[in-house]
């Protein structure tokens, strides 16, 4: 699946499903893309790692057929920027709180007049030397993905200003996060943060805004509930996991068994 191929999909309502990069492993960005995800968010903002070695994953990601997003580290116009140029379809801006913060990041994903991202013909995205700058930028601004993480009570607060932005393509909702705003952290299952969710769903289904949901059961039966869960409250996009949950969860459950023999 392309970035295109992609962006239709969540148009139409239809089901995509990605994971989260947190390791400094092409490998991992690979694995994801073998396993049959549609796309991998490779993160920087909690990766131990900067933009230098995600490209490296964005090549891979490239290389097996997953639609690779960044996670940048904040929200800054600059690194939403070259996060696009190294070749990333699809930013994901973190702490997005205010409709501002909505706006500066549709600005920064995009190049003029839709925006106002700074053009060069030599980056990556634009195959290091872009002879036909109007179809790569066309390309860029019609394909490539903004998708804006709303995890605090101040974004909770102003979530119907900040759907409503012109660009916005995908929100993508933060229990945990959330649940630490709200005083119970880690417990996303907790009524606070169901109630904030859902509230955030209806107004989103209301204003035909396509929403993610993070999905951290591991277990088969577990992630297919919670997949009902989200398409039920009208999310069409799921994160499930990432490499760090996954490689944690097998190391646990291999010394677990391991551990009978001691």
């Amino acid at each position: 699946m392309d970035a295109a191929e992609l962006k239709q999909r969540i148009k139409q309502g239809k089901q995509a499903v990605g994971t989260w990069a947190q390791m400094a492993s092409a490998e991992a960005v690979e694995m994801a893309g073998k396993a049959g995800f549609d796309f991998v968010i490779i993160d920087t903002e909690h990766g131990y790692f900067g933009l230098d070695i995600a490209e490296g994953l964005v090549r891979a990601a490239d290389a097996t057929g997953i639609v690779p997003f960044i996670r940048v580290a904040e929200k800054n116009p600059t690194l939403i920027m070259k996060s696009l140029d190294m070749g990333a379809r699809g930013i994901v801006v973190p702490g997005v709180s205010t409709q501002e913060d909505a706006e500066m990041a549709v600005r920064a994903a995009k190049y003029p007049p839709a925006g106002d991202r700074g053009a060069c013909p030599y980056v990556r995205a634009a195959g290091h030397t872009a002879w036909d700058w109007a179809a790569y930028a066309k390309d860029s601004n019609e394909n490539n993905m903004v998708c804006l993480l709303v995890e605090g009570t101040e974004g909770v607060a102003n979530f119907e200003k900040i759907i409503t932005v012109p660009g916005v393509d995908v929100v993508i909702l933060g229990p945990f996060d959330l649940s630490v705003s709200l005083g119970v952290g880690g417990e996303v299952h907790h009524p606070l943060v169901e109630e904030k969710l859902s509230s955030m769903c209806r107004l989103a289904s209301k204003n035909g805004v396509a929403l993610a949901g993070v999905i951290f059961e591991l277990q088969p039966s577990d992630i297919k509930a919670q997949l009902a869960k989200w398409t039920g409250m009208g999310s069409s996009v799921a994160i499930v996991g990432g490499d760090k949950m996954f490689l944690a969860s097998a190391m646990r459950l291999a010394a677990q068994a391991a551990s009978e023999f001691k």
